[in-house]
């Protein structure tokens, strides 16, 4: 499948899961089921092999562009989901959150949808967000939410750009012994988790950037991402 960066096309291969551009071959991180499946309702008899998503890190359409990032400590990463349900559950990625910064808030992060429809959740103690997003929204992960992606769809491959500080790793054990999640996406809408003894609110969220595209808006104004650090 192809798709754009800033004009320039962009091809995922379905059957390397390489990204290919301008001569150049870009592998990817692969999550697994054997990676994910405890993050799913139910546990099925499924090949722990199974691929479900990519991730290709610090990808730059040049050397200045990567100059430029470098030197605003950002990273521009792109994630392609398959389209696949696990019983019925849509594929999905897996949950995390990010660390407290100096200052005690949390790093934010700004995700922009290049390919197909996406749906966000994003949860903390009090509440669960959902956001429907659609080719070239943008919108932003909440400094004090973890938050997942799904792709809702069994047809579609989805493909998402992020831009996000480059100084942490994100974190993942937060909420691990309640099973993770306070509500599962699945083909029928939302499933209560049952370890969770109280209902979390769940509302919608809208948080869009301008349009266009969210590479050459860095590009053109790198003061603008100064939030996410």
């Amino acid at each position: 499948m192809k798709f754009y960066i800033w004009e320039k096309e962009i091809e995922f291969d379905e059957n390397t899961h390489q990204l290919k551009f301008d001569k150049r071959i870009i592998d990817p991180s692969i999550r697994t089921y054997y990676d994910m499946k405890e993050l799913y309702y139910d546990k099925w008899d499924i090949d722990d092999d199974k691929w479900l998503y990519f991730m290709f890190r610090w990808v730059y359409l040049n050397k200045e562009d990567e100059k430029k990032f470098k030197e605003n400590n950002l990273r521009y990463d792109l994630t392609v989901i398959v389209p696949e349900i696990i019983w019925d559950e849509f594929n999905k990625t897996y949950w995390h959150y990010h660390p407290k910064k100096s200052d005690w808030t949390k790093y934010e992060e700004i995700y922009e949808v290049l390919s197909w429809t996406v749906i966000y959740l994003q949860q903390n103690d009090n509440e669960v967000k959902y956001t429907d997003a659609f080719s070239w929204d943008k919108v932003v992960m909440d400094e004090w939410f973890g938050h997942i992606t799904i792709n809702p769809s069994d047809e579609d491959i989805l493909v998402m750009a992020n831009i996000v500080d480059d100084s942490f790793s994100s974190e993942y054990w937060e909420y691990k012994d309640l099973k993770w999640w306070n509500y599962y996406y699945k083909t029928s809408w939302f499933e209560k988790n049952p370890n969770y003894k109280n209902d979390l609110k769940i509302v919608e969220s809208e948080e869009f950037f301008e349009w266009w595209d969210m590479y050459e808006q860095f590009l053109e104004n790198p003061e603008k991402f100064n939030f996410l650090h």
